[in-house]
């Protein structure tokens, strides 16, 4: 059997719940593309309740091709004005 499939490992934190999941992919290709999307659809502000999203692809061997783990950065406070 000469099989290869590639895995996209999706996890993400929104208003404090976790939700992942692993989406089994025909190829690299697909993979990537699921993989650009969901951070595209959840990482960056464009979810303004997720605060954490993690994507990986794996191959069939466990080797990890692509991650990126995206934080919501915290809020700077407001600069003090002075001689007001």
């Amino acid at each position: 059997m000469n099989e290869n499939k590639f895995f996209l490992h999706q996890i993400k934190r929104t208003n404090g719940a976790y939700d992942k999941g692993i989406v089994v992919k025909d190829t690299y290709d697909a993979a990537k593309q699921g993989y650009h999307a969901y951070l595209g659809a959840y990482a960056y502000d464009h979810d303004p309740n997720t605060d954490y999203v993690s994507c990986h692809i794996t191959d069939m061997s466990g080797v990890v091709l692509m991650t990126e783990t995206w934080i919501k950065p915290e809020s700077e406070p407001e600069p003090e004005s002075e001689g007001e």
